[in-house]
């Protein structure tokens, strides 16, 4: 019996690709012709490759890389292979929904300050006392709550339970602030509540003394934290407007976190250096 085989062209209509994508495809070893003739140089595929070549079309459909492909394909136990590598690919994709989430809530906040919205508060100024606050510490690839909110929400849990089954005395409101970390795009994230009298340090946490600040601007905001980073736009538009320069790390006060995220009301609070004579009021 003749066994059949295909030119590049058919194999490739049959998979659904391009002649130019099986070549690559041969280029980086990831799906080899059965035999290549050797004076015309012409390709030639068995049908029990194109099992393999529709593997590669479907996780390709699917968003995975070409490396994901060879891992799948070259595994001893290809449905293993293939339970780690879709996995991954959701938890990328479940990533990039939050992300695009976010950025359309600031995308449609900022449609509506176009269209005439107030500002969501109204700039004032206070000093801030010292405060010393048990503290856990976590580490973002960069700024807005696409970025900073898993952080803080893999690093805030175990803060609090570890406070709760150290009997230590500490209190609300929930104090958290964010340092640039030199070099990098990342960005520190630290969380905290209040500590008590006679601060211990312990195995969950760190004491950490907060410096007070002669000049503080602050900024109320009411709403979850998708919406904050717009909060954050008009607070640092309305400091420039006042003639402030941010001095020093930037701290969110979270003066009422029960219920809904929509009902969370938030003082943003940035220590500030005057340069020119403001509008804003203290209070």
């Amino acid at each position: 019996m003749v066994s059949i085989m295909y030119n590049i062209g058919e194999f490739a209509a049959h998979g659904r690709v391009s002649v130019r994508m099986l070549r690559h495809y041969d280029a980086i070893g990831l799906l080899k012709p059965a035999r290549v003739e050797e004076h015309s140089g012409y390709r030639r595929y068995e049908p029990g490759q194109l099992r393999r070549l529709l593997q590669i079309v479907e996780l390709r459909d699917l968003g995975c890389s070409l490396e994901d492909a060879a891992e799948v394909l070259g595994a001893p136990d290809e449905s293993d292979a293939l339970r780690v590598v879709l996995m991954r690919r959701r938890a990328e994709l479940e990533a990039s929904l939050a992300a695009d989430e976010a950025r359309l809530a600031r995308v449609t906040a900022r449609l509506s300050s176009l269209e005439g919205e107030p500002p969501m508060s109204e700039l004032i100024f206070r000093t801030l006392e010292p405060v010393t606050v048990y503290a856990a510490r976590g580490t973002a690839p960069g700024m807005g709550p696409e970025n900073v909110s898993p952080v803080i929400d893999r690093i805030l849990p175990p803060l609090e339970a570890a406070l709760k089954e150290s009997g230590v005395d500490y209190r609300e409101p929930g104090i958290f602030w964010y340092e640039p970390i030199e070099g990098t795009e990342d960005l520190g994230v630290n969380v905290s509540w209040i500590a008590g009298e006679n601060p211990q340090p312990g195995g969950g946490w760190e004491v950490v003394d907060l410096p007070g600040a002669e000049r503080v601007a602050v900024w109320r905001y009411e709403g979850d934290m998708p919406g904050i980073g717009r909060a954050w736009h008009e607070f640092m538009v309305a400091m420039a407007a006042a003639g402030c320069e941010p001095v020093g790390p930037s701290r969110e006060v979270y003066l009422d976190a029960e219920g809904p995220q929509t009902e969370w009301v938030t003082e943003l609070q940035q220590p500030v250096r005057t340069t020119s004579d403001g509008v804003a009021t203290d209070g």
